[in-house]
């Protein structure tokens, strides 16, 4: 439709896996590479991961296109196999020859271990690969990982290329994965393009279609990046229908404006763009802020508005019983005989630690106030005024010991409850201190970490590449990897800024500006 117009030989912009369109990114010709390595002699399992629409089909088409002339390869598009349906359809592509009707498990593993030797006689490099591997069921990944048991000295009979989403690494961390797992020589997993590399991009595909100027300006562009977040299959889409929306306004040029109008039209609702104060995580935030803004405005007018008693002085014979805690010789309580006693009505004011408080009994000891301005009550029914804090905050006196003594006259049931009261207060200090809790331990929150390929995408396009070699897991702490071709211990620096802090039995965990995740055992990035 608009090919003429713009004076384009082919419409460039389709989601048709073309390899004569595949634009070789760093990230991608590091795909290549890693497909290229695992193919080489050591055989096995290679692992390509990525994105939807990052373009893994089409680097594999291409590597399928570079295979030497003594490489008999089989692509299957639709592994939601059984494991008798994936044997037959090897059989298929690799044009064995077996009865369709009652075929078991043995037979036609019989039959696909002949060709196999048959193809290494004849010096024939056997190659299967699997895309949309994430849909594969694990017994039948069990299956494939038997059939490259069929080996020589030197290589595997049978090389298998698994394509996938970011799922399948997850898959392949299954326990009873974990040997196929080892069985993988080479791993990548494709990220989308940045901003400079979807500009060289678009020109690479309209430069394929033989254009000879720029049809995106820089607006255009940024918008594209904006909305598709580098997935090449979404820059597609929006870039086609860019071309048939300025083709029918006759403009010479995509701009910005034309591109949000694709959007909407390609993408729909998910096309929209909205303005930062329109995005749920900024709305989320100015609720939360409103929120507590005003639980603290309630807060702060019922502070101001709490009538706050001031102590009233009152004149009233004490008992003679008085409680002394020396704590680096100084008076923690002392009241004298017809002494000017300060009763707050609310709060009793002490100069105890704050952390050191006696329960009294409401029953007996309840409504100190009343109880001594009430001129009635004799000395001996006369209540002891104890400091009570109920706000637990840190000791003032943590490391220092002291003895609680009584002066004459004090009851011995109180003194046994001041020092109940003060015990425990050190028992829970202790506790904080050494980190103990009386808490069911099943309910303690374990680490969690996320895999590389599910941390935020700053961190992914700026993380520098690694591959791991070897891995060597001790249970004595010992361990260690070759990455980038040097053996590495844990705490050791493996890249520029990125230090490797554990040794797991199938994976690292690695620490990157301030951030924790992890990688499967031998993989790259």
């Amino acid at each position: 439709m608009y090919t003429a117009y713009f004076g384009l030989s082919d419409a460039p912009f389709t989601i048709a896996p073309d390899p004569a369109y595949l634009f070789m990114s760093d990230r991608h010709r590091e795909a290549l590479a890693h497909l290229s390595y695992g193919l080489g002699d050591n055989g096995g399992f290679v692992l390509l991961t990525g994105e939807v629409g990052t373009g893994k089909t089409t680097i594999s088409r291409s590597v399928m296109e570079k295979l030497p002339e003594n490489t008999q390869a089989a692509f299957i598009l639709n592994p939601t196999l059984s494991c008798e349906e994936l044997l037959a359809t090897i059989c298929d592509n690799f044009k064995v020859r077996y009865k369709k009707t009652g075929a078991t498990l043995k037979y036609l593993t019989d039959k696909i271990q002949n060709k196999l030797l048959k193809n290494h006689h004849d010096n024939i490099n056997t190659l299967l690969i699997i895309d949309e591997a994430q849909h594969l069921k694990p017994e039948v990944l069990e299956q494939l990982r038997l059939l490259t048991n069929l080996e020589t000295n030197t290589k595997k009979l049978l090389q298998v290329i698994l394509i996938g989403q970011p799922e399948l690494q997850q898959l392949l961390q299954r326990r009873d994965l974990r040997q196929l797992a080892q069985r993988i020589t080479a791993r990548y997993h494709l990220l989308p393009l940045t901003k400079p590399e979807l500009k060289r991009y678009i020109e690479h595909r309209l430069s394929v279609a033989q254009c000879t100027r720029p049809l995106f300006n820089k607006a255009a562009i940024s918008m594209l990046h904006r909305i598709s977040h580098g997935i090449p299959r979404v820059v597609n889409l929006l870039c086609d229908r860019a071309l048939i929306i300025a083709y029918g306004k006759n403009d010479t040029v995509i701009n910005s404006k034309i591109v949000q109008q694709s959007a909407i039209e390609a993408l729909g609702q998910q096309g929209e763009i909205k303005h930062f104060w329109q995005q749920t995580p900024i709305k989320v935030m100015f609720v939360g802020a409103m929120l507590s803004l005003a639980v603290f405005s309630g807060y702060w007018y019922g502070f101001q508005q709490h009538d706050v008693i001031k102590p009233e002085v009152v004149k009233t014979p004490l008992a003679k019983e008085t409680l002394i805690g020396k704590t680096s010789n100084r008076e923690v309580i002392q009241t004298t005989p017809d002494s000017k006693a300060i009763v707050p009505s609310t709060k009793l004011d002490s100069t105890l630690p704050a952390t050191s408080a006696v329960k009294t009994d409401v029953s007996n000891e309840s409504l100190i106030n009343e109880a001594v301005t009430d001129e009635s009550i004799t000395d001996e029914q006369q209540p002891r005024v104890l400091g009570y804090q109920p706000e637990r905050v840190k000791p003032l006196f943590k490391d220092e010991t002291y003895d609680i003594v009584a002066k004459p006259g004090v009851s011995q049931d109180l003194l046994a409850r001041f020092k109940e009261a003060v015990n425990d207060t050190q028992v829970q200090d202790v506790n904080v201190e050494k980190g103990t809790f009386e808490t069911d331990p099943a309910l303690i929150p374990k680490r969690t970490l996320k895999a590389v390929h599910q941390m935020p995408a700053w961190l992914q396009n700026s993380l520098p590449s690694l591959q791991f070699e070897m891995h060597i897991y001790a249970t004595e702490r010992q361990g260690w990897v070759r990455v980038n071709g040097e053996d590495r211990r844990e705490g050791e620096q493996i890249a520029k800024g990125v230090v490797l802090g554990e040794i797991l039995p199938q994976e690292v965990v690695l620490i990157y500006q301030n951030e924790q995740f992890t990688m499967p055992a031998l993989s790259s990035w």
